[in-house]
Order: C-alpha cells, then sequence, then structure tokens
C-alpha cells in the first residue's frame, strides 16, 4: 500500500528494540514462547539502538484499515524493528515487532521472526519461530523449473 500513504522522515532516536534474539527463534520451543496475553519476557532480548522513525500518513483520497503507521527501522541493519499502526479515531491500533539475529554464516542480519499485537482484540501472533533449531539446510543446485510449478505443489501435499 505505498501508493496510498505519503511518507516522512521524521528522524533519528535511540529506543529498546528487539535484538539479537537467537533465543526466541532458535532455541525456545513454541510452547515456551507464547504465553495468554503477550510473547514471554525471559525469551525476547532487547537492546538499546539508534532507530530513523519514518511515519506515513494515509493520503486524502484514499482508504485503508490503518491512518497512520509509524516505522523504526535500525540503523545498523536497515531494517524495520518495530511499527506502530493507527485506526481512523487515531489510537493505537496495531504494533508490529521483528525479531532479528545475525547469520554469521552469510555476514548479515536475519529476520525470520515476525509478531503483532492487535490491541483492540487483545490478540497477538508470531510467526518464524524455528525452535528447537537443528540448522540451516543449504540448496547446493537450484530445483527444476517443475518443482515451482502449481502441480507439484498439489502433488507434494499430504491427505
Amino acid at each position: 500500500a505505498m501508493d496510498r500513504f505519503d511518507f516522512k522522515l521524521i528522524g533519528k532516536k535511540e529506543m529498546y528494540i528487539p535484538y539479537s534474539n537467537y533465543k526466541l527463534s532458535y532455541f525456545a520451543a513454541p510452547a515456551d514462547v507464547t504465553k495468554p496475553n503477550h510473547l514471554n519476557p525471559d525469551v525476547v532480548r532487547w537492546e538499546l539502538h539508534r532507530v530513523w522513525v519514518v511515519e506515513a500518513t494515509l493520503k486524502p483520497d484514499k482508504r485503508h484499515i490503518y491512518t497512520k503507521r509509524v516505522f523504526y527501522i535500525d540503523e545498523d541493519s536497515w531494517t524495520a524493528v518495530a511499527s506502530d499502526e493507527y485506526d481512523a479515531r487515531g489510537q493505537l491500533y496495531r504494533s508490529g515487532f521483528s525479531f532479528p539475529s545475525f547469520s554469521y554464516d552469510v555476514q548479515a542480519p536475519f529476520n525470520d521472526t515476525q509478531g503483532f499485537y492487535d490491541f483492540s482484540s487483545g490478540l497477538y501472533n508470531i510467526t518464524g519461530l524455528l525452535g528447537p533449531y537443528s540448522g540451516v539446510k543449504y540448496l547446493t543446485e537450484m530445483p527444476p523449473e517443475s518443482f515451482w510449478a502449481s502441480e507439484a505443489l498439489a502433488g507434494a501435499g499430504l491427505r
């Protein structure tokens, strides 16, 4: 929905953000991560970081569930590590988080785990939990074109 919003760079600030979340993403079992109303704070790691704040406001002639979004972009990885989403009343509706870790094997940040808190319903979701982690599997050769066909996906399904 990039065409629906006007973007403005607000500036830089320091804030605590999720960072180096190896325990959350790779080692904790999903049942140890999720609690009834929030993530288990014992498995989420936070660090004080410099972030760039970008505000997106809905254009007057556009419609969207959010009227304003604020993105917090980590200065070290250039990853959007957090966001705040506001409804038509200007109330904070949802907040999103990325839980990055660093992949030393490829020397790059890796954002495999993300989550959103929905304050209107009291629910949250989290995706990308890999734990307990058993290692990375790299493709040594690209699969043939037929691998990516919808027929191949249907054939790989279990009943």
